[in-house]
């Protein structure tokens, strides 16, 4: 069995890069730094490497759920600076505009910087950070003085000022689908009918592991993470069986 069979075809190409990244550590004895990488990432990274390589993760935060990945040979010891991670904080007119978490990513993403050249972005208290790479600080303050229509300055911060990301608490719940399509499951947990499931995922309000879906049949697995725009995320726990009219149990978790 090759190991693509563990994966979706639609993460064949990340898999790919990640052999891609065990064979130049392993042939120069080198480590490897890795962009930000999603949950889902992180997880296949982990299995495909398993105990070939020494593997550690830091997102800047504490708690962090994006996070730089370091692979390197088994003799490598930790040096925190090698993550080349920076924290900067938005200043904003915290009288006349409230910042989101929307807000924030898609002004980073329209400036022109990669989804994968920042981590988490925390807000707490009017007090907005992110992470970023250490190479993307310089970009990101020559061309981020804006965020929508308020004017904001980026700046450095302390270690001891940095924000630590809540911690996530699922409402846990059962269900009962008919199967485990997007749609379906959807329905399911949110109680809302497929039809609008499906009209959400055409509209492009849809992700699964971080990723837009086009395709409301798509099939979810075990740990897969939902986000639907405006309802929260979901995450499919467990399948835990069928039942006599062969339908699916299923346990999740929401968040709203």
């Amino acid at each position: 069995m090759s190991v693509y069979d563990h994966y979706r075809p639609s993460e064949r190409a990340f898999v790919e890069q990640v052999l891609d990244w065990v064979q130049q550590v392993e042939s120069s004895y080198v480590l490897k730094l890795t962009d930000f990488l999603d949950p889902r990432e992180q997880q296949i990274v982990k299995q495909i490497v398993g105990n070939q390589l020494v593997m550690h993760s830091d997102g800047g935060f504490e708690g962090a759920e994006r996070c730089r990945l370091i692979l390197a040979p088994d003799y490598y010891e930790l040096n925190p600076h090698d993550f080349e991670i920076e924290i900067r904080r938005i200043e904003y007119p915290t009288k006349f505009v409230d910042l989101t978490h929307r807000q924030v990513t898609g002004t980073l993403l329209n400036a022109g910087l990669k989804r994968q050249k920042f981590g988490d972005v925390v807000l707490q208290d009017e007090i907005v950070q992110f992470a970023t790479t250490r190479e993307s600080v310089g970009f990101i303050e020559m061309n981020l003085d804006r965020v929508g229509k308020a004017k904001v300055r980026i700046s450095s911060v302390e270690q001891d000022e940095i924000l630590v990301v809540p911690t996530i608490e699922w409402i846990e719940g059962f269900g009962i689908v008919s199967s485990l399509r997007f749609d379906t499951v959807v329905s399911e947990v949110l109680n809302m009918s497929r039809q609008k499931a499906q009209a959400l995922v055409k509209h492009g309000d849809c992700k699964v592991n971080h990723k837009v879906i086009e395709d409301a049949s798509f099939i979810l697995e075990p740990d897969d993470l939902l986000s639907v725009r405006g309802h929260g995320r979901i995450k499919l726990m467990e399948i835990l069986g069928s039942t006599k009219r062969e339908k699916i149990k299923i346990q999740y978790g929401t968040i709203r």
